[in-house]
């Protein structure tokens, strides 16, 4: 019976301390606050720096001309033709190419094909590599205007034929506009869904007087390409993103500039989460442009040395667009920004690079100006 009592009172006494218990079992009961904020000359454009101009097997275009400082060539080659039997029983009749205009700047301007006389491909070949001894012009010069979206030009049917017989020594053709001053033009390569270059062969049998029409695509072309105006890495000449030659516009994050607006110190901005980063690119800042598809997509990467302008991706840095119409361009940063305030980053440099480096003339230049910072972040709990 004892047993029992002390039993029931057990229970009532657990009852009672648990209806007097506060109901907080841990931690504290302070309201999470989430801020927004524009930070005003907490980024700086430093300046722009050039890698080498490099060959991508990928791309969609060749460049001819010359613009904002970058020369181009294109190197194109018809690989598959006839056999050496097929012009024994056929003559010419025609030769043509078909070139397909992907764009154009200015005003049209004059093309001349040379013959080129060294093996060359697309992985590896640069402006350099091609010299002024290593192609020549044809016995017939060959130059045409590219005056229209699509157009066929004459070709010496010779040429063909020196290329069916000596196949071994059939290393295609360099395109060139000498005398293009600010003005270039983009062909289709063979990536662009049988929009590249055509040979257009009509011949005619000897014996049977049938007329065979052939048209050959070319097997391999690209393009090669020299910046006149190629700076070293710090002399701050042009703030620019650019895709040819490949320029990266480094800024510089100015953390105490951020903390001090903020009105708290290092050591607090450091506890502090930022949920988003952004770069804030007004209009007013933009000094020339010249976008194709309407943007420049970007990837902002960590200057890990900034001696040697040697970038980092971050693989939480997404990308981002600067929009040709829009009056405001946002660039993401928060991975890169979090990790320079809390000095995981040791530069507090970062670049922003095109995603489509060597791909075509897109740019975008910049006035030397304060961009905007934007940041959403939160503040700790045990503030």
């Amino acid at each position: 019976m004892k047993k029992f009592i002390s039993i029931i009172t057990l229970v009532l006494l657990i009852i009672l301390i648990s209806c007097t218990q506060k109901n907080n079992y841990m931690g504290y009961d302070h309201e999470i606050f989430t801020i927004q904020d524009t930070i005003s000359n907490a980024i700086t454009f430093e300046r722009s720096f050039t890698d080498t101009i490099g060959i991508y097997s990928s791309n969609s275009v060749m460049l001819v001309g010359n613009f904002n400082g970058v020369k181009t060539r294109s190197l194109m080659r018809f690989g598959t033709l006839p056999d050496t039997a097929w012009l024994d029983s056929t003559f010419f009749e025609s030769c043509e190419i078909l070139f397909e205009r992907e764009s154009q700047l200015e005003t049209d301007i004059n093309v001349h094909a040379y013959k080129l006389l060294v093996d060359w491909s697309v992985a590896s070949t640069t402006w350099d590599s091609i010299g002024t001894d290593n192609y020549e012009d044809f016995p017939t010069p060959v130059e045409f205007l590219s005056d229209a979206d699509s157009f066929y030009i004459p070709f010496d049917s010779t040429i063909v034929e020196d290329w069916i017989i000596n196949d071994t020594l059939n290393y295609g053709m360099l395109l060139d506009a000498p005398d293009a001053v600010d003005n270039f033009v983009e062909f289709y390569t063979f990536n662009s869904n049988d929009k590249g270059p055509k040979l257009r062969i009509v011949a005619i049998g000897n014996e049977t007087g049938k007329k065979d029409t052939l048209l050959l695509g070319t097997t391999r072309d690209t393009f090669i390409g020299f910046d006149e105006n190629m700076q070293k890495n710090y002399d701050p000449g042009k703030i620019i993103i650019a895709n040819l030659p490949p320029s990266r516009l480094v800024m510089k994050v100015h953390v105490d500039s951020i903390y001090n607006q903020l009105g708290i110190t290092l050591d607090q901005l450091k506890r502090y989460s930022i949920n988003l980063a952004e770069v804030q690119i007004d209009s007013l800042i933009v000094e020339n442009s010249y976008v194709d598809n309407d943007h420049i997509s970007i990837i902002p990467y960590y200057v890990s040395d900034a001696q040697t302008d040697e970038c980092m991706y971050i693989s939480t840095t997404p990308t981002s667009y600067f929009i040709k119409s829009d009056s405001l361009s946002q660039i993401t940063i928060t991975p890169l920004l979090e990790g320079i305030i809390r000095g995981d980053l040791s530069n507090p440099y970062i670049a922003l690079v095109s995603t489509h480096e060597n791909k075509d003339y897109s740019f975008v230049e910049f006035k030397n100006n304060t961009p905007a910072l934007r940041i959403i972040y939160t503040i700790p709990v045990l503030e």
